[in-house]
């Protein structure tokens, strides 16, 4: 449980700066960016590089109960199927 746990915080703290760029691409006006790397131009312009991390702490909230379930039932499925190897 706790492997599955800190893998998905890990996961998330890796991605979330990505996840940043993109959700402000999407919810953006259209016509507001050219592209990608201009929402990243303009992030770091007027907020900074912290704001690459906004909502880490609320994903990492999430990602530890959420990744040690994943990894729990994958465990449990394969020992309930062990029988077909």
């Amino acid at each position: 449980l706790c492997a599955g746990g800190v893998a998905g915080m890990a996961c998330w703290a890796v991605s979330i700066p990505a996840d940043v760029l993109k959700s402000r691409y999407q919810t953006a006006p259209t016509g507001t960016y050219s592209g990608i790397m201009d929402v990243y131009r303009h992030l770091m312009k007027e907020e900074g590089p912290s704001a690459l991390f906004r909502g880490l702490r609320p994903a990492m909230i999430r990602a530890f109960p959420a990744n040690a379930a994943c990894f729990f039932g994958m465990e449990v499925s394969k020992k309930a199927f062990a029988f077909m190897d």
